[in-house]
């Protein structure tokens, strides 16, 4: 039964594959290959039971949301997500081995192998990483969890308003809560608002917002700072000024912004992989950009990242261990004007810069998207919002909230009963959409020159799925770029873990990959440090 269910899943990778190339334009030449391993439920299965990394009360919590998220990845999907998000990484696999043989000038002959269930599993990789070793960074990741783990975790809880609305909170950092706290007049400590106090947290946070009708609680959370949102019907969300304007986006906004000479990119080495010499500058942060410039590491990019602290500090080292890997990491204050000169020094030498901050944000440093293309006229920017990069361009989102507003939580259960989709597949989903748009700027400029802004959103993906969706529904598309597969067997998926010593957190397993590319070992580039002045290289 779990074969013939993951079977239909790399038919529907094959539909959103034929999608994607469509939507994006992208004339592939790699064949892609969907494997199905009929062992691997029993083997991701197992894997949940070790390397359980929290203590006390969270681990129960841990290995529960592990099964749950396994569980259902080997299940039918109202939604489709398993079968979109093996058809982005299968993309990114193609164009990033077809930019390999374009730098090195060698033809590829090689087809793109992935493993269907182990895409499945990418979306739910942050309960699946695990670390031992750095006392630090395992207490850090406990507190970050037991924050983030409250009554006002619109994941896990959604609430009734006064007009018979359902409401659903996303804050991820403390900041945010304090501020969406005070709107709903919640007299309670917000430090002692955690997951230590949640069923009574549930009451006071019920009645709260049982007092406001909900779009009006939605522009008070929006105006203050915070985010938070009314759940809607698809129909209902491309009705709104901001629905129509994430409709009416391409799948990634990919915009020349001027003219410049071809580039090259010397310090090709074909063991480390096809973006290896590239220099990608890390402004991202929790997931959805992370789990970008993450793949461009596995890829080979030099990628530094910039924080204001040790990674063993991080507010959300609960979610963000996953995006460190294969990555460098300076820490710079932007209000430190030395610290600022010094990434502004940084964006001059980058090839790539991405950004996943609420814009606006980096503008009072003098770092938005024209002055960053001002100080490097030859940088590609990417960025990630939650909304359209019009209407609602400045507004906080994370991945639930852009699940429940576009009405994907509704499809996927009912209005009575929303059920969020499997991990968070719009965080890592759009990550890797923009992933793709980066590459096809690399591309662009090896062959015609110019430089370029790359734009992805948390809810025009969300909209693909409901795409991906409608396509497995209706008119199926023809499948000439990719075929399915039985049990093709590689020494990368063996495991469901990859062992990464001496990390500047310790040592970390990582889910493995779900993509394989010709002469590439990605788990060669997870490597991870802390505290860095520069580059690699």
């Amino acid at each position: 039964m779990e074969n013939s269910i993951m079977q239909k899943k790399a038919e529907q990778a094959q539909q959103c594959y034929e999608d994607l190339l469509k939507r994006t334009g992208e004339d592939v030449k790699t064949q892609v290959v969907f494997n199905v391993d009929p062992l691997l439920e029993k083997k991701m299965t197992a894997a949940c039971f070790t390397h359980n990394p929290f203590p006390g009360i969270l681990k129960p919590v841990l290995l529960s949301l592990r099964m749950k998220a396994v569980t259902r990845l080997f299940e039918e999907e109202k939604m489709l997500q398993t079968g979109p998000a093996a058809a982005i990484l299968a993309l990114d696999a193609a164009v990033s081995q077809e930019f390999g043989s374009m730098r090195s000038g060698r033809k590829n002959n090689a087809h793109v192998l992935c493993d269907v269930g182990l895409a499945g599993m990418q979306v739910i990789r942050l309960y699946m990483c695990a670390y031992e070793g750095n006392k630090d960074f395992i207490n850090a990741r406990y507190q970050s969890a037991i924050r983030v783990d409250n009554a006002l975790n619109g994941s896990f809880y959604k609430y009734p308003t006064k007009d018979g609305r359902m409401f659903s909170a996303h804050v991820y950092y403390e900041s945010q809560k304090k501020k969406i706290m005070h709107t709903l007049g919640m007299k309670k400590d917000p430090d002692k608002f955690v997951f230590t106090s949640l069923p009574q947290d549930k009451i006071l946070t019920k009645k709260a917002i049982g007092k406001w009708n909900g779009e009006e609680l939605e522009e008070k959370v929006f105006e203050d700072g915070a985010c938070g949102c009314v759940l809607r019907t698809r129909q209902e969300w491309e009705n709104t000024e901001v629905g129509k304007a994430v409709c009416s986006m391409p799948l990634y906004r990919f915009e020349k912004v001027k003219d410049t000479e071809k580039k090259t990119f010397p310090g090709y080495d074909a063991k480390k992989g096809p973006l290896s010499g590239i220099k990608v500058l890390d402004l991202t942060h929790i997931i959805a950009g992370p789990a970008c410039t993450r793949l461009l590491a596995e890829n080979g990019a030099d990628v530094l990242m910039i924080r204001r602290g040790k990674f063993t500090q991080q507010e959300q080292a609960m979610l963000e261990l996953d995006g460190w890997a294969g990555k460098h990491a300076i820490h710079l204050d932007f209000n430190n004007a030395d610290e600022l000169a010094k990434a502004k020094e940084l964006i001059k030498e980058a090839d790539v810069v991405i950004s996943s901050y609420q814009n606006g944000c980096l503008d009072h440093f003098g770092l938005s998207i024209d002055e960053i293309h001002e100080l490097n006229p030859n940088v590609i920017y990417g960025s990630l919002v939650c909304f359209s990069d019009t209407v609602w361009k400045q507004r906080p989102g994370w991945a639930p909230c852009a699940e429940d507003i576009t009405g994907l939580s509704i499809r996927n259960g009912s209005k009575e009963n929303p059920v969020n989709l499997n991990g968070v597949p719009l965080d890592y989903i759009p990550g890797m959409i923009l992933y793709s748009g980066i590459v096809k700027a690399l591309k662009k400029q090896m062959t015609e020159g110019g430089n370029y802004t790359v734009t992805g959103s948390l809810t025009r993906g969300g909209m693909w799925l409901h795409e991906c969706t409608d396509l497995w529904e209706g008119e199926h598309l023809s499948t000439e770029h990719s075929s399915i597969n039985t049990g093709i067997e590689l020494p990368e998926w063996k495991s469901i873990f990859h062992k990464v010593e001496n990390t500047a957190a310790g040592t970390v397993y990582f889910p493995a990959c779900a993509t394989h590319e010709d002469g590439l070992d990605v788990y060669q580039n997870m490597q991870f440090d802390d505290g860095n002045t520069g580059w690699r290289t």
